[in-house]
């Protein structure tokens, strides 16, 4: 695929690749120099993995940091369909995602986005991460999109040991109102509980209340384990105080 426009004819990629002893790649130079259009090429593709590996460190001052992985970004949706594979790669193989997350928005339809975020998802779901925040990044990802296929995929999730991930996943549940999220839901506030970790607690009494669910079958010991602030109505759903 050609790629021309004001970013690459500034050469910015080329200086950026060289700046952080990036591997300036052919495939890097052939985008912007002018590959033939229509021409998808193994080089192509690893100019934009040469992009994308901007992603994976930071530079003082965050404004310049900032500046520059958004004028990646720009290259990278620029290049169309031949940046997906690489974009699809490095979602699921490193944990510096915010960014590729934005790239993949800006490449496909959402159905095909929330597609690749479920495989992602279940891939990734189960797995120990001593980086907690490519789970929560992908969670917030799939919080932005409704899909009968999103709670399932959320489910295991909730058993994660970080709690920034068990939050954002009750998050993303309540957010699907599927119903196969409301008993695992109520479970892992009890698990929170039990386990005396007050910040999940409040975080899931919340989020109970804000999914209009009922706790029937769990009644007695939902009630027991509620935070100050929060009550059960005659119905059995969580209300705010």
């Amino acid at each position: 695929m050609f790629v021309d426009g004001p970013l690459w004819s500034s050469g910015y990629a080329g200086r950026a690749l060289k700046r952080y002893s990036v591997p300036t790649t052919l495939g890097a130079y052939r985008l912007g120099l002018g590959s033939p259009p229509g021409a998808v090429t193994g080089g192509d593709q690893a100019g934009i993995d040469a992009l994308l590996s901007r992603y994976t460190f930071r530079v003082d001052p965050g404004i310049t940091d900032d500046d520059e992985k958004a004028r990646v970004l720009a290259l990278v949706t620029q290049a169309g369909d031949v940046a997906l594979a690489p974009v699809k790669r490095f979602i699921s193989s490193r944990d510096e995602i915010s960014w590729p997350l934005r790239a993949l928005e800006g490449l496909l339809p959402e159905a095909e986005v929330v597609k690749f975020l479920v495989e992602v998802a279940r891939k990734i779901g189960g797995e120990y991460s001593r980086v907690p925040e490519k789970k929560v990044l992908l969670l917030h990802a799939l919080s932005a999109h409704r899909s009968p296929d999103i709670a399932p995929a959320v489910l295991p999730f909730l058993d994660d040991m970080d709690d920034e991930v068990q939050i954002a996943a009750a998050e993303v549940i309540v957010k699907q109102q599927h119903p196969a999220g409301r008993e695992p839901l109520i479970q892992q506030f009890l698990k929170a509980h039990e386990a005396s970790n007050a910040r999940v607690r409040e975080a899931l009494s919340g989020l109970l209340a804000d999914s209009g669910w009922d706790v029937k079958g769990y009644t007695p010991k939902v009630e027991a384990a509620l935070p100050q602030g929060y009550k059960l109505d005659s119905r059995g759903k969580v209300l705010r105080k």
